[in-house]
């Protein structure tokens, strides 16, 4: 798709979003600053249709094109109006789309920026904040799923299946995959690929379990720091990127945003104490919310590694959610269009306003939805959580001694019997179904290698 076409869908979305009652396809081309003829508008717009990022109604000369349906309030939140967008309202404010109006200067109009190190420099932990306090307040009680402490990853682990098939697919599709919701899950949960897609599709897709099975399953022992940024981004790029020594590891060379005028750090040295400086930052922030969207800001502006980049900054800043205890962020419903322009508004204004609207709407979304699967699953396996850590321990020696079998099942009764833990049965189930799923994305708190691990795996009947 070349620039000028992006631009007229960028036009014809922003249009339809302003006129949430509507429009007719004449309405549409004489409140249209550019000319096109009546065929290709038809035809733009039934593929924006198609695509599910409009919706239409009627037949012929009666068909009118409607913004994507938003959510409403439930009626407690109803003072929070004003932060969390309403059913019929655009994800961006007036102000933010007067923002974004940057973007209709043709890339070549605009001004080249480098990487403006004051932008981080600046944040001061817990005195900067990007996100109000009224936002934060609106989303935690959004977000909240329990009223007493509970271990890290536990909300995240009941809707596990759930937020693999939804997260996966969105933060895919918000990088031009082409595997449908259903085909998605197909994928996920059998395995099964769809016909007609390039094998990167199906990778990106994989990846994205992996990873974030990476987080749920660690989620007590993962911290923000370098080593699972990278871990991340190993987990998200692997069989992706030219160069399999770029996984995970910081770029050496330079690279180049699309559609953007934006020239990111090409040192690097420099490369690497940025984001240093980004996770040291992030892991004193105090509040989730405000943690989070200064993950999925920061990582996204430095592009550290070579590729995949966003994808890593979208999973980042779900951690802590997942530690928390928190909702989960799955970007569902948000437009690949409106995603890139607030990234834009970074990389070239380092303006974070209409992120921040994005990420506000986008989290009230996934709370939601995910509100409604919780219903579905029942209270928390109380036992899995009080004897998780000597689930990790028994899982860890079986691992190191390379045991399988009955002799797996002997030493976990022992351990029973050692730590006097009473329902044996159960404690053996839980354990044996927890190592069946065993992968090196899923060691940490262990206490063994990957080495170790691909030796029992080797090993295993």
């Amino acid at each position: 798709m070349g620039s000028e076409t992006a631009q007229q869908i960028n036009e014809i979305l922003t249009l339809l979003n302003n006129h949430s009652e509507g429009l007719a396809r004449g309405e549409i081309s004489r409140k249209l600053t550019f000319v096109i003829h009546e065929k290709t508008l038809q035809r733009r717009l039934s593929k924006l249709a198609e695509d599910g990022h409009i919706t239409k109604e009627g037949t012929r000369k009666a068909t009118r094109y409607f913004p994507l349906p938003r959510f409403r309030l439930s009626e407690n939140e109803k003072t929070n109006k004003e932060y969390l967008k309403d059913h019929t309202a655009p994800i961006f404010s007036p102000e933010s789309t007067k923002k974004l109006k940057f973007l209709d200067t043709p890339l070549f109009a605009r001004q080249i920026v480098s990487y403006n190190h004051l932008f981080l420099n600046k944040y001061v932990p817990n005195e900067t904040y990007y996100v109000p306090k009224k936002i934060r307040d609106a989303l935690f009680q959004k977000g909240k799923r329990f009223d007493k402490r509970l271990a890290a990853g536990t909300y995240a682990r009941q809707i596990c299946q759930k937020l693999l098939i939804d997260l996966s697919y969105n933060s895919s599709r918000l990088e031009g995959n082409t595997y449908s919701r259903l085909d998605t899950q197909k994928l996920v949960e059998e395995g099964i690929t769809a016909k007609g897609k390039v094998h990167e599709d199906t990778v990106m897709i994989m990846n994205h379990k992996e990873a974030i099975l990476f987080q749920v399953e660690n989620a007590q022992d993962i911290e923000l720091n370098s080593l699972t940024i990278r871990n991340l981004h190993h987990l998200l790029s692997q069989d992706l990127l030219a160069n399999p020594n770029a996984c995970g590891n910081i770029r050496a060379v330079q690279v180049n945003i699309g559609q953007s005028a934006y020239k990111p750090l090409d040192n690097p040295h420099v490369l690497k104490e940025g984001f240093e400086l980004i996770l040291q930052k992030a892991k004193k922030i105090t509040d989730p919310f405000e943690q989070s969207f200064f993950l999925l800001v920061h990582l996204s502006y430095l592009q550290a590694f070579e590729d995949v980049n966003k994808r890593t900054s979208r999973l980042s800043c779900n951690i802590p959610f997942i530690k928390s205890n928190l909702c989960p962020l799955s970007f569902t419903d948000v437009s690949r269009e409106d995603y890139t322009a607030a990234l834009l508004a970074i990389y070239e204004l380092n303006d974070v306003q209409p992120m921040l609207e994005l990420f506000a709407w986008a989290y009230s979304r996934s709370c939601e939805l995910y509100g409604v699967v919780r219903k579905t699953l029942g209270e928390i396996d109380a036992f899995r959580i009080q004897y998780r850590q000597q689930r990790k321990a028994v899982m860890g020696q079986i691992v190191k001694h390379d045991l399988h079998g009955a002799a797996a099942e002997r030493y976990i009764e022992e351990y029973c019997g050692k730590h006097r833990i009473y329902n044996i049965d159960k404690f053996t189930a839980m354990t044996l179904a927890d190592l069946s799923t065993l992968h090196a994305g899923a060691i940490i708190g262990l206490g063994i290698t990957e080495a170790q691990l691909n030796t029992w795996l080797a090993n295993k009947p």
